[in-house]
């Protein structure tokens, strides 16, 4: 027994060893600048960057960042890729939307964004974030992240208080052009308001619709030209990433992520926008995240993606042709889904054979994917565009 407990506990550390030597700490620490501590019991590398470059006051009182003003990130084995990364990062509101683009075009998702405090001075968010693939990648990741908010810091030491841009005094938003975008909505005092419905099934088998509050709605007031949008996507979890990269390439900023019900099924999230600009522009906008939220339910993977190109789909690259020009799967036509001629081109296409569309990172893919089942084609987008696709070990045509 005595040598069968020694050989488990050798066995045990062994385990525990390897485990650590999986994960490249130092390359962390190096790649972040962060020092980091090494919980064994987890397996888990965690690095930390107080918030020291501003004092923050809670209900009055000065919050050293022990209290929970600490920037951190987590390291483990990952198990479809080499590491897994998830942490939370401590913001103000004019780092916040910078932060995010950068943390999604780096190849983390942003999983939620809130408070966590009341009466605090100046005001701090939350964003929480993860992410796979090689422990470089990642750690990286995290780096551009923390940089991007110390970049913002070193050019204005004290966070902003506004957007910068005054509203005028009156509302005068034209709602015709508004719902030849969006469709019918509602007009008061010269603001524009549309909301359409989902569904989801409530524990006790009630049915939540739209006016149960499971709906996506925007309102815009101001005038034609100097215009605000304000609203909520309720989202399903494979929607929530491609939605936020659609929003943040617009250029419209989102302040919260969050859910608003338990034990729903479908589960939803709801993620809280706020948009400045000519009002038609950001109506566009908003059309084009929510054709991206519809083309999500036709993404497909770079092995099924693989498989049907092999089986004789029509292969489509919606990028533009300069960027079609710089890599593409090969045997692909070229389409960009952002030219005015798009549906028209796209309607001549054989529809006896399955379409297989990409762009670069699955968004403008996903949109073209909803117009093209709009035109009747059995269409599938590859999830992550032609960066996941390359990532599979795939090489493209030039």
């Amino acid at each position: 027994m005595r040598k069968f407990l020694l050989s488990a506990l050798c066995a045990v550390s062994l385990a525990t060893n390897h485990a650590h030597a999986a994960l490249d700490t130092n390359l962390i620490q190096k790649l972040t600048g962060l020092a980091g501590t090494w919980n064994e019991s987890e397996g888990v590398f965690k690095v930390s960057a107080p918030r020291t470059d501003v004092k923050v006051n809670v209900d009055g009182w000065t919050m050293p960042p022990f209290m929970g003003l600490t920037s951190w990130a987590g390291f483990m084995d990952g198990k479809k890729a080499e590491a897994m990364v998830m942490g939370d990062l401590v913001l103000f509101q004019d780092e916040v939307n910078a932060v995010m683009s950068a943390a999604l075009e780096s190849g983390l998702k942003v999983t939620a964004l809130h408070n966590h405090f009341f009466f605090d001075e100046p005001k701090v968010y939350f964003m929480h974030i993860e992410g796979e693939g090689t422990t470089a990648a990642m750690a990286n990741s995290i780096t551009t992240a923390l940089a991007v908010s110390k970049a913002i810091r070193s050019t204005n030491p004290e966070p902003a208080k506004s957007f910068g841009k005054p509203m005028p005094n009156e509302n005068s938003i034209s709602a015709a052009a508004l719902e030849g975008i969006l469709g019918k909505g509602q007009v008061k005092d010269g603001m524009f308001k549309w909301v359409v419905g989902r569904k989801t099934k409530m524990p006790c088998g009630c049915e939540a619709t739209k006016d149960m509050g499971v709906n996506t709605w925007a309102a815009f007031a101001g005038s034609d030209d100097n215009a605000v949008v304000d609203g909520d996507f309720a989202v399903q979890e494979d929607e929530l990433q491609p939605v936020l990269k659609s929003l943040r390439n617009e250029r419209i900023n989102i302040v919260a992520i969050h859910h608003h019900m338990t034990h729903e099924s479908p589960r939803y999230l709801f993620l809280h926008y706020w948009g400045r600009g000519a009002a038609k522009n950001l109506a566009e906008s908003l059309q084009r995240a929510l054709l991206v939220q519809k083309g999500t339910a036709f993404n497909i993977g770079p092995a099924d993606y693989e498989q049907a190109r092999a089986a004789g789909a029509t292969v489509v690259d919606v990028c533009t042709a300069a960027e079609f020009a710089h890599g593409h799967v090969p045997g692909a036509l070229n389409l960009d889904v952002n030219a005015s001629g798009f549906a028209a081109q796209a309607s001549r296409l054989d529809k006896s054979k399955p379409v297989l569309v990409n762009c670069h990172a699955g968004i403008r893919g996903a949109r073209a994917a909803a117009l093209l089942k709009e035109l009747g084609f059995d269409v599938k987008n590859l999830d992550g565009g032609l960066n996941a696709w390359e990532a599979a070990g795939h090489k493209p045509a030039k």
